[in-house]
């Protein structure tokens, strides 16, 4: 007997909704719907601390949505999470309640060893991991999570304070442009590179996984920038290709041209340098992009 349930995804870049119908007898989630708005709350926090007013009016007009559109759908369970963002906000306890109030949703904000244990569960549902020693990325708005498992089990996870959302603060903040995204990224990338050389030393990664839409929009770009396909995985050399011409298009052109989102578009070039950084850190030159990500996870934690 199949289940109806939704997910809540509350990020630094967006807060984002998925339904679906699961079967614990079947390996397999049927995406029902899923929905997405773009409220930065990371912008907030990581500038002033807090999460401000003008955001949480937007954000409890989200969640009476999502908890109307719950309804509709006649959906059993929910379970609504957050992370970065909401993990550092002064007024975190405030937040929730106030979205509980408007909207009868419970958000449990969660660390970045949860986090990465639902996107390590919602990779492992989607691919056969078999004994493989893998790396799992995920870029979100305020952090990013880097895992490494051995077949279906988790030998270390981390999350690190360096999501595109914060980068991209800390540019602004400091006035600088994207040409000096390399400057930003040094001071946040010694920690990052210990944890990576402490567990790839020994035994080297099969290949990586990267999740988040970041991730997803890169995988497009090959096939519109390179012309090259499958979407669903990428080459450390066709990254650093994507990269070189994503960054001769102004943020503008990114919008007008390449289809992009504007709340991607300022973002997809950190993103990129990231994972681009990930990579040769652990010296892998492969990256595959399941499409699947904490709602997914969240999805799979609920049966």
């Amino acid at each position: 007997m199949s289940r109806r349930v939704s997910a809540i995804d509350i990020g630094s870049n967006a807060i984002r909704m998925m339904i679906a119908d699961v079967s614990p007898n079947a390996p397999i989630l049927k995406v029902v719907k899923r929905f997405r708005a773009a409220v930065r709350l990371g912008h907030d926090v990581f500038t002033e601390g807090l999460i401000t007013p003008h955001s949480l009016d937007i954000a409890r007009t989200t969640f009476l949505h999502y908890s109307q559109t719950n309804a509709e759908f006649k959906v059993d369970t929910c379970r609504a999470v957050a992370t970065s963002a909401c993990r550092e906000a002064k007024n975190q306890k405030q937040f929730v309640a106030e979205v509980f109030k408007a909207s009868g949703i419970k958000i449990e904000v969660i660390d970045g060893t949860e986090e990465g244990r639902l996107i390590h569960l919602a990779v492992r549902k989607e691919l056969d991991l078999d004994s493989r020693k893998t790396m799992l990325i995920d870029i979100g708005g305020g952090s990013v999570e880097v895992t490494f498992s051995k077949g279906d089990t988790i030998t270390a996870t981390k999350s690190f304070p360096m999501g595109t959302v914060r980068i991209l603060e800390n540019l602004q903040k400091r006035k600088l442009n994207e040409s000096h995204l390399n400057i930003i990224m040094g001071e946040f990338l010694a920690d990052l590179g210990e944890h990576v050389y402490k567990n790839c030393e020994h035994e080297p990664i099969h290949f990586a996984i990267g999740t988040g839409g970041n991730l997803e929009s890169l995988g497009k770009l090959k096939v519109e920038l390179l012309q090259k396909t499958p979407h669903t995985f990428l080459t450390l050399q066709e990254l650093d290709a994507i990269i070189e011409k994503l960054r001769s298009f102004k943020v503008k052109e990114r919008i007008e041209k390449l289809g992009l989102r504007p709340d991607r578009a300022d973002v997809i070039v950190p993103a990129a340098m990231l994972v681009q950084t990930i990579m040769r850190q652990a010296e892998t030159q492969k990256i595959l992009i399941p499409r699947v990500g904490l709602r997914d996870g969240l999805v799979w934690s609920m049966i």
